[in-house]
């Protein structure tokens, strides 16, 4: 599957599918009227009415964004709905397809956790925005993603291939009607090999309450009800010591407030984060100022085993943040022995989502609507819709570097 260099095709007009290099050769002019500066600043101007910003952490964000096309990516789902309004008219325009969405899927949002019967499972961890969306735009986000680490880490990814291993996964999540995803029990030990290495636990801790970027601050000054938010998600009587965030990770929450409780010392510590929790960029777009985030009523639909910890309450979103918390690590190079498992990893990715979106339709309608997209778009509608979306993060990205002054 990954050795093979991709090659523009020649059957009809929309069908000139490529390797990266050649997508990111083939950038024009921006594709819309306001150029990403300009959407950045009207999207942060709205984020500011939702919640208080962390002004340090959105230079940051905007300087991430200035390193490849796969951090804009992340950092930018407000963009994201713009092109697809714009570029995938005919997956947007079938309402039947729309559901509740993971929004900014994307493949560095799947990870491991122990569910309530302390069994490791995988799949999505990040929630964040959460919208009404054709579930199309889940499909084509993740093969987009995909293909834009893979050119970034110069891994030979032909797109038809990842598109083909999304797909077949998904197809086969409906068929299943929605199933956790294992990994020891259920067959899939194979995916440790492809989960991050475990922190070291000193380092980690040494990170997470340095005095500077993580200083301790008393209950009062959290905002107000996060010291309820906390205690909810912590062990009765338990007495924790409270921090502020001010390096979070991550990229498309950057920028909003983010604290941590921390109870118990050595071996025996743990801790949580409270983030602040805000509507989908989705409602931005749509001058929806009431809409609410849909984070907890996607949560409590998908058909999978949970991760306990991670909760929503109020309007703070929280979790557990520790040394074994394993996120799945990408193949580094086209060297790397573990690019083996990559198209299994594609199926299961495809598999996940179908789980998140079976909380929405049954797989009867699921499966309706993939045989309808085929007869009515064309059996190759994944395939073209992240081409012309990688196109346009690629141009995205060129016109940020471009014209982007840091203050």
């Amino acid at each position: 599957m990954w050795e093979a260099k991709c090659r523009p095709e020649s059957e009809g007009d929309d069908s000139n599918v490529s390797s990266l290099s050649y997508v990111a050769d083939a950038c024009g002019e921006p594709l819309l009227s306001m150029n990403i500066l300009d959407s950045t600043s009207d999207y942060e101007r709205w984020l500011g009415k939702m919640t208080d910003m962390q002004r340090s952490a959105i230079a940051r964000k905007h300087d991430e964004m200035r390193k490849g096309p796969f951090p804009l990516l992340r950092a930018t789902f407000y963009r994201w709905i713009k092109h697809w309004r714009a570029l995938c008219p005919e997956l947007d325009s079938r309402d039947q397809d729309v559901l509740l969405s993971v929004g900014d899927l994307h493949v560095e949002n799947f990870g491991i956790w122990l569910d309530s019967h302390q069994r490791l499972v995988w799949g999505i961890n990040d929630f964040d925005e959460a919208c009404e969306l054709p579930f199309t735009s889940d499909l084509v986000r993740l093969g987009a993603s995909i293909a834009i680490a893979a050119e970034t880490r110069q891994i030979q990814a032909p797109l038809r291939e990842i598109c083909h291993r999304i797909l077949d996964g998904y197809r086969e999540g409906v068929k299943a009607e929605g199933k956790p995803i294992l990994v020891e029990s259920g067959g899939h030990p194979k995916l440790k090999q492809l989960a991050a290495a475990i922190k070291s636990p000193g380092k980690f801790w040494k990170k997470h309450l340095n005095r500077k970027d993580n200083p301790q601050i008393g209950a009062t000054d959290l905002p107000s009800r996060v010291e309820d938010v906390f205690r909810a998600s912590l062990p009765r009587k338990a007495r924790p010591t409270y921090r502020r965030v001010r390096k979070p990770g991550g990229l498309g929450s950057l920028g909003r407030r983010r604290f941590t409780a921390v109870v118990g010392n050595g071996k025996m510590r743990d801790m949580r984060e409270a983030k602040a929790l805000v509507p989908s960029a989705l409602y931005w777009w749509e001058d929806r100022p009431r809409m609410l985030s849909q984070t907890s009523t996607l949560l409590q639909r998908a058909i999978r085993d949970p991760d306990p910890h991670l909760q929503v309450h109020d309007k703070w979103l929280v979790r557990r943040i520790a040394p074994d918390a394993l996120k799945i690590d990408l193949p580094a190079s086209q060297a790397d022995q573990r690019l083996a498992l990559a198209p299994m990893l594609l199926r299961l990715m495809g598999f996940e989502t179908a789980n998140i979106h079976l909380g929405s339709r049954s797989p009867a309608d699921l499966i309706h609507l993939l045989e309808s997209l085929a007869r009515e778009v064309g059996s190759r509608w994944l395939e073209q819709a992240t081409e012309r979306m990688v196109r346009a993060v690629y141009n995205d990205h060129r016109v940020w570097v471009k014209r982007y002054k840091p203050a």
